[in-house]
């Protein structure tokens, strides 16, 4: 009895080892929502967004995977990926956003904006800056503070 106790003790510590060391850190902990629940909960033109995984904020800017974007269902947006930079391009009648993982820099509109955080991957997924894209291609956004709540177009109330 005394061997299976301490075996799966054992295993416990090493299995919590494991997830401690799979899990990349990509800001200091004080500036993230902790994993266990959404850091907001976002509504596109369709209601109701499910991503691939929870947003969280760096800073004060909400980052999510890149599913998000199309699951807003905005009209005339295109998304296009460049594997080759690691670039997405957002782009919706005349405006156009670039962002590329690992930097801090996003091109809205030919001009360099700098960002509070680096779109980065996570488990294989990249998440971006949810307010500078949306605003960026011509939506309107709001953030309800008070229920942690982004509401984006015809969703807006």
């Amino acid at each position: 009895m005394k061997k299976i106790l301490i075996a799966s003790l054992l295993g416990s510590a090493v299995l919590g080892a494991s997830a401690a060391q799979a899990a990349p850190a990509t800001t200091p902990a004080a500036t993230m929502t902790p994993a266990s629940e959404p850091a907001a909960m976002i509504y596109g033109n369709d209601g109701l967004v499910t991503p691939s995984a929870y947003p969280f904020f760096i800073k004060s800017t909400l980052y999510a995977t890149a599913d998000v974007i199309k699951q807003l269902d905005i009209d005339g947006l295109m998304i296009s990926w460049d594997q080759k930079t690691k670039t997405y391009t957002y782009t919706r009648g005349d405006n156009v956003v670039k962002v590329m993982a690992d930097s801090n820099i996003a091109w809205v509109n030919g001009k360099e904006v700098k960002l509070q955080g680096s779109p980065t991957f996570k488990r294989g997924v990249l998440r971006v800056p949810v307010g500078i894209i949306v605003r960026g291609v011509g939506e309107s956004i709001k953030w309800d503070k008070a229920n942690e709540t982004l509401w984006v177009g015809d969703s807006i109330k």
